[in-house]
Formats: structure tokens, C-alpha cells, sequence
């Protein structure tokens, strides 16, 4: 369940539809991808992205799972995990933006290299606190929030070396590589491994993180890319600049996508509604490890099974969400996803049971991944092609933003009625959630050049 619901996982372009990432071309409907010729091998520079995409994200998938384990093998209370869960999850608030203006100032690839590099030291930093014994909470919110920092500058990195080195016909199918990536890497493949590590030796998963991180590095530094000639890349049917955007530049597009999210009530309703459901999920992941390792007793080994059962959800989902669109409207499938959220959430607080769990995660996976598909193709076909890009980065900032209090609010309540009664709270809030909303999601969906009517 190391997924927000809204634009949270950047690297998931085509799961998810991000139009932040479908630049020179208008986004195909979900189900539908427009590939240009699928016999045209993408560019030799793009394998080497995908190769350092899949260093990078299964040292995070690693990360997710023995960061948790650690802070809890120190103090076991829901408080002091949801702080370290807390600080980590941080730097998407504040570091991202400011991390985005500057990676528009250097070379991506050196940037890319940098940040991973960078991570490499603070992973190794982890290895010697745990082998000295001096791991403390403390530290590992100060770790773990340089190490998100860091993973800002490198995903923001990518995704400009992505569209420098493909050509655009080919990014959908540029975007699919990646979004297979990412969950074999960093839903399955690194927290699987990252829990068997951790049963092996606590200071084991980080220094496997450290050579990931490096693996990355090393593939990522020779990629050799140009910044568009003349006046700038095509976003949205819209030329932008190709000089590097000031600071005040930066903050005023992020101000423009604001007014634009909130001045249209589709997508206020649907950014208040990923902002509600996203404190619900941050709070539940916060105690996760104490309720995998605690309340339903699971060794450190297999406690990733839960995330696995998440991640098989959400490719099932991936799958069959145009099957399901088609017999339903796309109003009426994003509630089915919002409840079978809730309901999952339920299950997990009033029935601890590690099957039920395991059900209820796979069940919470695939209404997630429906959710995100869905719920980002409304906010494409509402949003004007002229602001695509700064509306995306709007609901970012919606988005990431509550992640630290619901972490911090699922510490507290964690801490005070027990980590049952988060799930159950969450999945409660979810549910009176979907009862305001369910009006609104419910009449016809926005109608334009790149839009449909499900009525």
C-alpha cells in the first residue's frame, strides 16, 4: 500500500495517465495507447534510462520496507514510526518544486547521477549506524528525509531525460517500460527482497540499497542529451520556453494550476477528494509495519507479502480497467473503487487475520489502480491543454502535501486507541467520503476535444 491515490507515483505515467508526462501528444484513452510503430526499437540512451530506473527503484522498494522495520526494532510505538514515516514523505511538500526548478538548470543525466550518488552515501550512513549500533529515531528521520530529497532531484531527472531522448510517437510506449518497471522493482522485487534481508541482518537491505543506487549512477552518467532547440518543447499543443524557468516562474505556474483546480468544481471535488483519501492512506501506511509485524504477528520476512498482494491488485487493475469502463460509466466505476477502498480498510481494522488481510490488501490494490487510471482521466479531459502541465503540478502539491499529517495523525491515533482502530477510521472517513462525493462523481463527465460523455 506504498501508494498515495492522485499523481503521487510520477514514475506511473501511463498507469495513471499523468499528462504532466505526455508531452507532444495528446494522451490516448485509457485502454488505448497510440505507440507510433511498435517495431521501432526505442533509443539505445532510453535502455540505459530504464536500466537505472530499475536500480534506483528497487533500492526504493527496499527502502520502504527496512526503513519502517528498523525504526520499529528501535521503539516499537506507533508514534515514533509515524514520525520517521512522516519525515520521510516530507520532502514531496517542500523540496520537490524548488528540486524540479533547479534540475531544469543542469544537465539531467549528471543531475540524475548526483541525486543517486547521493543516496548511495546516506544508504551506507544507515549500514554503519546499524552495525556501530547507533541508529536512533532521530537519525533515521534525518536519513530518511535526505534520502527522499534526493530521490526528488532523481525522478524529476528522469522524466526530462525521458522526453529529450524519445522521440514523442514513442512515449506512450516509453512510459509502459517504465510503469512495468516500476512495479516489478519497487512493489515486488525490493520489498520482497528488502524483508528477507532484514530478517537475515537489519543492515543488510541498505547496503543492497547503496548498490542499486550505484548500479544507477554508473548507467545513468553517460547518457548524452540536448535541451529542445529553438522556442522550447511542445506541451499540450503549446510551445514552452526552452530557457530554464526562474524560481518566481516556477511558483507562478504552481499558483496558475491552484487557482485553475480549485475555480472548476470537477476538479475541486476530485482534488479534495485525493486529498481526503490520501491522508486516509498515508496514516494507514504510517503503522503499517507495526499492524504486519504486531497486530497480525508476520515475521519480517513475510510482512511484504502485504505490499505484494497491493502490487498484484494494482496490475490486475491496470488490465481490466477498460473492460471495466466500458460497461460502466466512468463516474460509477471511480465510486465501486472508492468503496471497495473503504471496505478494505474496514476489514483490515475490524478482522486482523493475515489471510483477510492478504484479500483485503489485493482487494485495496486493484480499487486503487482503478481509482488512479480513472481519476486522472477526468482530470485530463477537464484540464485545458495549455495547462495541463501546471494543473498536474497543482495536484502534486494537493496531493503530496497531506501525506506528513496523515502519517503523523496515523501515529496518534495509533498511539492512543491502537493501529486496528487507523485502518478502521480510515476506512470509515473514506466511506463518508464517498457518500458526499458520490452525487457529484456521478453526473455526466466533462465533454471536450480529448473528452467523452459517459451519460
Amino acid at each position: 500500500m506504498a501508494q498515495c491515490y492522485g499523481p503521487c507515483t510520477e514514475g506511473r505515467a501511463l498507469l495513471e495517465g499523468d499528462p504532466g508526462h505526455l508531452v507532444g501528444e495528446r494522451a490516448a484513452p485509457v485502454g488505448i495507447e497510440n505507440t507510433g510503430d511498435p517495431t521501432t526499437a526505442l533509443p539505445r540512451p532510453f535502455r540505459q534510462l530504464v536500466v537505472a530506473w530499475a536500480g534506483s527503484l528497487t533500492g526504493d522498494g527496499l527502502r520502504v520496507v527496512a526503513l519502517p522495520l528498523l525504526a520499529v526494532s528501535i521503539n516499537p510505538s506507533a508514534a515514533a514510526v509515524a514520525v520517521v514515516a512522516a519525515a520521510t514523505t516530507l520532502p514531496w511538500l517542500v523540496v520537490a518544486i524548488p528540486a524540479g526548478a533547479l534540475v531544469d538548470r543542469l544537465d539531467p543525466a549528471a543531475a540524475m547521477a548526483g541525486a543517486h550518488l547521493a543516496r548511495v552515501l546516506l544508504s551506507l550512513a544507515l549500514v554503519a549506524a546499524v552495525l556501530t549500533d547507533t541508529a536512533s529515531i532521530p537519525l533515521l528521520c534525518i536519513i530518511g528525509f535526505a534520502l527522499t530529497s534526493a530521490e526528488t532531484f532523481a525522478d524529476g531527472s528522469a522524466q526530462t531525460l525521458l522526453l529529450r531522448i524519445v522521440p514523442p510517437e514513442h512515449l506512450e510506449r516509453a512510459n509502459a517500460r517504465f510503469v512495468t518497471v516500476e512495479t516489478l522493482a519497487l512493489d515486488l522485487a525490493g520489498p520482497l527482497a528488502g524483508g528477507v534481508l532484514f530478517a537475515l541482518a537489519a543492515w543488510l537491505p541498505f547496503a543492497a540499497s547503496a548498490g542499486c543506487f550505484l548500479i544507477a549512477a554508473a548507467r545513468v552518467i553517460g547518457i548524452r542529451s540536448e535541451r529542445p532547440a529553438g522556442s522550447g518543447m511542445r506541451v499540450g499543443g503549446t510551445r514552452q520556453s526552452g530557457a530554464p524557468a526562474t524560481d518566481a516562474g516556477v511558483w507562478s505556474r504552481v499558483r496558475a494550476g491552484l487557482g485553475r483546480l480549485f475555480a472548476d468544481p470537477v476538479l475541486r471535488t476530485l482534488a479534495i477528494t485525493v486529498a481526503v483519501m490520501a491522508i486516509a492512506n498515508a496514516a494507514a501506511d504510517a503503522v503499517l509495519v507495526i499492524y504486519g509485524t504486531q497486530t497480525l504477528e508476520m515475521s519480517d520476512a513475510l510482512y511484504p507479502t502485504l505490499l505484494v498482494a497491493y502490487s498484484l491488485g494494482t496490475l490486475v487493475a491496470a488490465a481490466l480497467v477498460g473492460r471495466l469502463i466500458a460497461r460502466f460509466r466512468g463516474g460509477q466505476a471511480m465510486m465501486f473503487a472508492l468503496f471497495g477502498i473503504s471496505g478494505a480498510m474496514l476489514l483490515l481494522g475490524l478482522v486482523p487475520v493475515v489471510g483477510v488481510a492478504w484479500l483485503a490488501f489485493a482487494v485495496m490494490g486493484l480499487a486503487g489502480g482503478t481509482w488512479n487510471v480513472l481519476s486522472a482521466t477526468r482530470r485530463q479531459r477537464r484540464t485545458p491543454h495549455d495547462m495541463i502541465a501546471r494543473v498536474s503540478s497543482a495536484f502534486r502539491v494537493v496531493a503530496w502535501g497531506v501525506i506528513p499529517i496523515g502519517a503523523a495523525l496515523g501515529g496518534l491515533v495509533g498511539e492512543r486507541w491502537g493501529v486496528t482502530t487507523v485502518f478502521t477510521a480510515a476506512g470509515v472517513v473514506i466511506a463518508l467520503l464517498g457518500a458526499v462525493v458520490l452525487r457529484s462523481f456521478l453526473t455526466v463527465e466533462p465533454v471536450g476535444r480529448t473528452e467523452r460523455s459517459t451519460g
